[in-house]
């Protein structure tokens, strides 16, 4: 049994790795890509990231493959496809756990203490309050004098002196986000997704907005043309959007420092000078805001909502979990199961590892395997892995030849 001081390293090692993930996922390859943004905008992440944000060159593969649907008329993008198989062959889903930058706000979320909450609710509505200020967001009506549609932003409404339509949508901003904030201060019962809930909500997402929509508005004529699940992704909003619009807050001196000069050879993809992007932020955006505030709530209740429900990233990489060179196994004989449960209680996804179909939403952090006392859980990887998981820092199956007893197998399928 692994001693105390052990699990603790393990649990350091890994959190680590997932502020590192974390560091370099958001705006640690920002300077990198000064040197040569091109290459590195084309490389895809094997996480959730935004093209569009200005400090990460990497790309990302679900606006890539959308991307080629849409605007590539059906181009089936195998560079991005053929990346990501190659690492869900190795690891199968321990990206989404070891290095997803969203994947780590949920965990962060889920366990935010009350005095920790309310920071971050305070932040968050001055954040909501700048961009409804800001931004038009729900600011749209149909002007009396040419009929056409008008969207402006509560700023833009007070500075023109429409002070009946200024007061209008602005008690329906407060209205609206002052409901989904009240949310926080309201005692709920966490609850858990379960396998099955989970399979059929990543279906849809991974079907309808991110392979279906994007293929039936290929049109060029028709307004709704574009990467469908880009427009509600939470990462997008998070990372990207959310900066941008308060990057703007800056003045225009500013953009030297966060970007390149405008002629500069060295350009990076991104924000490299100064574009005032706040007139974008209509009502889709306002839309995207609501829901990643609606999601960060849920995620306060239930371990990566988001994660085990939606992710299309996860979704693909679920399906080599089975058969990955690196993955969880269960030692049946071993496992207690229900009269035990320290795997669920520790694991971030909320799964019980034991349970059938549970191995595709499991994301090989390896808790369950550094905390279950009766060392049930195990990873099994070839002998070419020995380096990146020592024996003494976790207890280890080997894949066993075809001669070998057939219930080491039965394991592996668990």
């Amino acid at each position: 049994m692994k001693s105390k001081e052990i699990r603790k390293k393990n649990t350091k090692i890994f959190h680590s790795v997932q502020w590192i993930g974390f560091i370099f996922g958001t705006f640690g390859f920002y300077w990198l890509a000064t040197l040569n943004p091109i290459y590195l905008k084309r490389f895809p992440m094997p996480w959730m990231v935004c093209w569009s944000d200005p400090f990460t060159p990497g790309a990302c593969p679900a606006g890539t493959l959308q991307h080629f649907l849409t605007i590539g008329n059906g181009v089936i993008p195998f560079f991005a496809i053929g990346m990501l198989a190659l690492i869900g062959v190795f690891f199968g889903r321990m990206t989404c756990g070891w290095l997803c930058p969203f994947g780590l706000l949920q965990d962060l979320t889920y366990k935010m203490k009350q005095y920790a909450k309310t920071i971050v609710l305070i932040v968050l509505a001055v954040i909501i309050g700048y961009l409804c200020w800001t931004a038009p967001m729900f600011s749209g009506y149909i002007s009396p004098r040419t009929g056409n549609f008008t969207s402006l932003s509560l700023r833009d409404l007070w500075a023109y002196g429409r002070m009946d339509k200024f007061w209008t949508f602005f008690i329906a901003h407060l209205l609206l986000f002052g409901a989904i904030f009240s949310l926080f201060f309201f005692k709920f019962k966490k609850f858990t997704i379960s396998n099955k809930l989970g399979n059929w909500g990543r279906a849809f997402f991974f079907i309808v907005p991110f392979i279906v929509l994007p293929l039936l508005v290929s049109d060029a004529h028709l307004a709704t043309r574009g990467p469908w699940f880009c427009k509600i992704c939470p990462a997008g909003s998070v990372f990207a959007a959310i900066p941008q619009f308060l990057a703007n807050a800056l003045p225009k001196s500013f953009f030297p420092f966060m970007g390149l000069p405008q002629g500069s050879p060295l350009i990076p993809y991104g924000m490299s000078s100064y574009q005032d992007i706040r007139s974008m932020g209509q009502a889709m955006f306002a839309i995207k805001i609501s829901m990643v505030v609606l999601l960060l709530w849920v995620t306060t209740l239930s371990k990566r909502v988001f994660c085990k429900f939606a992710c299309p990233i996860g979704t693909f990489f679920s399906f080599f979990t089975y058969f990955s060179a690196i993955r969880v196994v269960v030692d049946k004989d071993k496992c207690r199961g229900e009269s035990c449960n320290i795997c669920k209680a520790v694991c971030p996804m909320d799964i019980k590892i034991y349970e059938e179909g549970s191995l595709s939403h499991c994301i090989g952090c390896l808790e369950c395997v550094n905390r279950c006392p009766h060392e049930a859980a195990q990873v099994l990887r070839p002998s070419y892995f020995n380096f990146l998981i020592p024996r003494s820092r976790y207890t280890i199956a080997t894949i066993p030849s075809p001669s070998e007893n057939s219930s080491v197998s039965d394991q592996t399928k668990a």
